[in-house]
């Protein structure tokens, strides 16, 4: 059996996904209190999807620079994460251009909002289950690398064999010269995801009667899911793509370390729970809430 054709691969993830996002969809029906003025919510909802679409455009052409800058790799492992931080500041600028609260009578509500009561607890562990990963498996992956044959250091994975007579070097291997880009793009993600969540959650309420606090947690959840899963396929995508690299270079250096093999089949499992993770997070960035009123 050949190998499997990464268009087709990638093709079966989306449609996976996009299942698992008309799932999601029929799951996540929301129950809102029916009456109250609602007008301040449909245009902060416009803003918030506007401003998102616009963030993944610009995510998209960026991507695709990114993806041309380097011929040995790094700029097509960069990709996803660029674009995600695209859709992260999107985000960002949707959120900073929700309505504030207005009309002669202003209110504030006096309730303590936190992070963890917007965040999708389960999206959420597992964006920081594969950060973790990443981080080890590119500090592992560092400390292991060699120069090539240009000098370029932490490029290639070299060994010996026993008796020091044959030397083999292979590549790509992701050590440094791949690993510190990829972890400054993932660290400048996760700052902006931060920053979003805590705007999501300090931004006042644009009404105080029962209907628009239901709806306006509603709309604060969902940017917690987008902002999560975005954060998500930013490292779960070249997360998939290092163990993949990682792991055919370990193959091919089978005869010199009897280690190599169950280490490569490690990586492999680590790509196939990264893809898995990848099609998670973008059915949830396709999914979307249902409000109805009771």
């Amino acid at each position: 059996m050949g190998p499997v054709d990464p268009l087709v691969l990638a093709v079966s993830l989306v449609l996976v996904a996009g299942l698992l996002a008309v799932l999601m969809s029929l799951n996540r029906v929301v129950s809102v209190p029916a009456g109250g003025d609602l007008s301040v919510l449909r245009v902060t909802a416009t803003r918030l999807l506007w401003a998102r679409l616009t963030g993944l455009v610009v995510g998209l052409a960026a991507s695709w620079l990114v993806s041309s800058w380097d011929s040995l790799g790094r700029g097509l492992m960069l990709a996803a994460p660029v674009l995600g931080i695209g859709l992260l500041l999107g985000t960002l600028a949707g959120e900073l251009a929700v309505p504030r609260p207005h009309g002669p009578i202003r209110g504030a509500s006096l309730e303590i909002r936190r992070a963890r009561d917007y965040l999708p607890r389960f999206s959420a562990w597992l964006a920081g289950v594969l950060s973790l990963v990443t981080v080890l498996l590119l500090g592992a992956t560092s400390v292991t690398a060699s120069a090539d044959d240009l000098g370029r250091a932490g490029r290639v994975l070299a060994m010996s064999s026993p008796d020091g007579m044959v030397r083999s070097a292979v590549g790509p291997w992701p050590g440094w010269f791949y690993a510190w880009p990829m972890l400054a793009v993932l660290a400048t993600a996760f700052l902006l995801s931060a920053l979003v969540v805590h705007r999501v959650v300090q931004r006042g309420r644009p009404g105080l009667d029962a209907a628009a606090r239901a709806v306006d947690d509603v709309q604060r959840a969902h940017t917690a899911r987008v902002v999560t899963a975005a954060y998500g396929l930013c490292v779960a995508l070249p997360l998939a793509g290092v163990a993949v690299i990682a792991a055919g270079a370990l193959f091919g250096q089978s005869e010199f370390a009897d280690w190599a093999v169950p280490a490569a089949f490690t990586l492999l499992g680590i790509a196939v729970f990264a893809a898995g993770s990848a099609t998670w997070y973008l059915a949830e960035l396709l999914s979307h809430p249902t409000i109805r009123a009771s």
